[in-house]
Parts: C-alpha cells; structure tokens; sequence
C-alpha cells in the first residue's frame, strides 16, 4: 500500500467523522470510522518528514495551511472567525514536524525528551487539536519507526489517551493499513491534500447552516 493510499484512506475516513460530528451527532458509527485518520495523518507527517528534501519548505506549506484553515475550522466548529480556544489538526502537525526537525539535530536522548516535552506543552497550552497525545503519537511514529512492536504499543497508548472508550479503538485500527504501507509514494496529489482541508470544512459549514437547501 502505498503513502498515496493511505492518504486517501485518512482523507475518507477524515470527511466521515467530520459529518458524523458537525451533521449527524447520533451516529456513533462515523465518529468510529474517523478515528482512523489523525493516526494515519501522523504516521504520513513522519514518512514525508524522512524522505522530504526540504523539511524548511514542508514546514511553511503545514504552517501556511494552518493559517487559512483556522477560519473554516472556527467557522465550523464555533461559529466564529477566530476563536481561541481550539485550533485546527494542521497546527498539530505543523508543531509536531518542527519536533522532529529539531529533535534529528541532536543525539541527545535528555535533548530530545525536554523537545518532546516542550512541543507537548505548547500542544496542550495552545488547545491545539489531539493535544499533547498528539504531539505524542507523532514521536513514536518516528522515534520506533524502527521497532514496531514499541511504535505500535506506543500509538495504542495514546489513542487510548485521545478517544474515550467507546471510538478509541477506531484510531489503534489504523495500524493495520499502515502495516502494509510499502514504502511507495504513488501519485503526487500534494496540494490536492492540503486545499482538501479548508475547502471540505467551508462545505460541510455552508451544509449546516442549510445555505444548499
């Protein structure tokens, strides 16, 4: 299975859980389906971090896209154009790329835990979306990238942190896909991905308010 794939697969599996969340509360079974994608997004982030040839360049397009997501997501989920009190996945992943960038600049394993630490805390302080379990996730799929037995346990224990027990199993589901990911990038759709985000967010707020009805 290859990186395009499991995009695709987040992707689905994102725009599930959102209409389950913002259009169809009562339907627990779509939030369970959306948990496979903050998982798979974070194991892609690592990938893309690894093989990229520019982590400067793919760290402006995360923090770009946050930027201009933030206002469909405040839309969205508040009904406001800022609301400080929850920020969009994009400023998770953006937060937990700049981790890794600064965490391959030292062999330090004290270094690395107090960058972990940090990243963590701002996650949480900031109310960025998954939190500090996030910024977590994000570290073990990196840091056991090597040791999958140690990554997968690790992903576990932090889905089990995110989702309370009635959907966190959706999000240790996304191991599975994962585990035939064969290294290959397919198609390059990059910025079909990133616009995906804030364009899929202002339709399913023009769907709730009933601007298409």
């Amino acid at each position: 299975m290859s990186a395009f794939s499991i995009k695709m697969i987040a992707l689905i599996s994102m725009v599930i859980d959102h209409c389950g969340e913002y259009l169809f509360p009562g339907e627990k079974w779509m939030r369970l389906v959306g948990r496979l994608a903050f998982p798979l997004y974070c194991f892609l982030l690592t990938e893309g971090f690894r093989h990229t040839r520019d982590v400067k360049k793919y760290l402006f397009r995360l923090g770009l896209f946050a930027l201009i997501s933030e206002i469909p997501y405040d839309l969205l989920g508040h009904d406001t154009f800022f609301y400080p009190g929850a920020q969009s996945v994009f400023f998770t992943l953006t937060l937990g790329l700049y981790m890794l960038y600064l965490m391959d600049w030292t062999n330090s394993v004290f270094l690395k835990g107090l960058i972990l630490i940090s990243s963590m805390a701002i996650a949480q302080y900031c109310h960025f979306n998954y939190r500090y379990p996030g910024i977590f996730m994000i570290f073990a799929f990196d840091y056991f990238r090597d040791l999958p037995l140690l990554r997968d346990l690790n992903v576990i224990a932090a889905n089990i942190r995110l989702y309370n027990a009635s959907v966190q199993v959706g999000g240790s589901l996304a191991l599975i896909p994962i585990s035939f990911y064969n290294g290959k990038r397919g198609p390059s759709l990059k910025y079909f991905f990133y616009i995906f985000y804030p364009a899929h967010l202002m339709v399913l707020y023009f769907l709730k308010k009933g601007f298409f009805i």
